[in-house]
Order: structure tokens, then sequence, then C-alpha cells
């Protein structure tokens, strides 16, 4: 397989990601999509979680903390908000506000870390976050419940929050540890995490929604624990290893262009003008911001 292959199929499988969950969001709540995936994804992760347990260097208190805080923004947070998001807005919107990453974390750079930023990086924060504002007053299509559309946008951007704070955790870790065995353990205490919190009050709730669901949700969820959560993120580490990091990044422009394309084939979401011209000036903006 080459690189180029491996690289657009993690793309297509994160692209169809979103369509799994919007027709899986029509059976159950978010909670509870939440509780499968991870469920199912434990019983692949905690055998060679257990396997490479002792060959693995241990963790500091400081590495603890951090394995804890990727995980806990991984599973609950970002699965969370992306599925109520989801629920309220596009896929289309989604993949577009997930395009403006770097510019969080550029603001979280400059708030947390006191980095200053270049007059390029500036203009391209500039400009994502006036795509991102007019997508989110403008851009309102069809969802699972299309009254709170504005609601889905800011669930979108504590998501994107997410994975930057998730990834600021990563990098960290990785200075002693392995991909493979950081991605496994912070997965396993993010879902730890959210059983232990939420197992209380909702795990009733979770079996019965379960338990009613369709076959064909029941696969969508298995392929998302599988595909989604492990197969999409090897392939993608796979290529990453075989090109320079700026060439793996450009692919994550294909993302919202193979989304919205799926969205519109699978779920008759349109492609508006308001996305196309806001899609424009999101990626214009990151554009400037990856090339700073």
């Amino acid at each position: 397989m080459t690189a180029a292959l491996a690289l657009f199929l993690a793309i297509l499988i994160w692209a169809s990601n979103s369509i799994m969950v919007k027709v899986v969001l029509r059976e159950v709540t978010p909670l509870t999509l939440t509780w499968l995936r991870f469920l199912l994804a434990a019983l692949f992760y905690l055998p060679f979680a257990a396997a490479t347990w002792r060959r693995s260097p241990g963790y500091t208190s400081r590495e603890w903390v951090l394995l804890v805080g990727a995980g806990v923004a991984l599973v609950p947070v970002f699965s969370l908000t992306l599925y109520w998001a989801l629920t309220y807005t596009s896929v289309a919107n989604t993949a577009l506000v997930r395009m403006t990453e770097p510019a969080w974390v550029l603001l979280l750079g400059a708030v947390l870390l006191g980095e200053r930023a270049t007059r390029r990086q500036m203009a391209g924060l500039a400009l994502a976050l006036v795509g991102t504002t007019a997508l989110a007053l403008l851009g309102r299509q069809p969802s699972v419940s299309g009254d709170h559309h504005v609601l889905g946008m800011a669930f979108m951007i504590a998501n994107s929050i997410a994975w930057v704070a998730y990834i600021l955790c990563f990098k960290n870790l990785l200075l002693r540890h392995r991909v493979t065995q950081v991605t496994v353990h912070a997965a396993l205490a993010g879902s730890a995490v959210l059983f232990l919190v939420t197992g209380p009050t909702h795990a009733a709730g979770v079996a019965r929604e379960a338990a009613a669901m369709s076959p064909f949700a029941w696969s969508l969820v298995v392929a998302m624990a599988l595909i989604v959560t492990i197969g999409s993120n090897q392939l993608f580490s796979y290529g990453l290893q075989r090109v320079p990091a700026g060439s793996a990044a450009a692919y994550s422009y294909l993302t919202p262009v193979v989304a919205a394309g799926l969205a519109w084939l699978v779920l008759g979401e349109p492609v508006t003008i308001v996305v196309v011209v806001c899609g424009m000036v999101i990626a214009i903006g990151v554009y400037l911001l990856n090339r700073a």
C-alpha cells in the first residue's frame, strides 16, 4: 500500500464517520453512542495493554496527569461534543470547523504560553475565525434537531479545542513513550473516567437504548469502534511515516469536501453557496497559519 493511498483512506474513513454518527443518533443519545463505541474498542485495547505493559517504561506522576488529561479530552469531551454538534448542525459545517484547529492552537499558545504570533499567523487566524463565525450565523442546514444550529457550532468549536488539548498532552507523552502505547492507554484512561462518572446515573439508560438498537445501527457502531477508532489511526500513521508531515497534513483539506459529498449522497444534505464561501475563507486562513 502506498503512503498516498493510506492517507486518502484515513481521510475517507474520518469523513464517513460523521455520516455513520448521524444515522446512529436517530436511535440513541450521544452518551450511549460514546459508551458503546469505546466499550467495543476496549475489547481490543485491553489485551494489547496487558501484553505490552511490562515492556513499556513506567509513567511518572506528571505523565499520569497528562495521560488522564489526554484520555478525558479524547473520549468523553471530544466524542460527546462531536455527537452533540452533529445532532444540531450539518456534516459539512462540522468538518469545516474541524479545519480551524491550527487557529485554536495559536490562541491557546498565546494565552497559556505567552507565544507571539507573526502577521501572517494573525491574518490566518482572523480569516479562520471570520469564516467560522459566518458559518455559525448563516450556515444553517437540516440536521437531527435543526432548531439549534448555533449551539451545534458551539459544540463543534469545543470539540476542536478538546482535540488540541489532546494533542498537546499527547506530544509531551511521546518524549518517552511510543505512539501506539500512548494512544491505547489514553483511550482506556478516558473510557474509565467516562464509565465511572456517568455509570451510576446513566448505565441503565444506556443498556435500554442499546437493547433497542437496530442491527444496522449496531453494525455502524462496530465499524466506528474498529475501523474509525483503530483502523484509521493506523492508516494515517503508516502514511505519516513515509511522507513529510506537511504533505500528510495537506490531506486534511480533503476532509470537508469528502464529508460534504458523502452527506449529500447519503443524507441529502445540500451543499449551499454559504458553506462553499465560508469553507474557502477558512481554508485560506488555515493555509496562512500552516505556512507561518
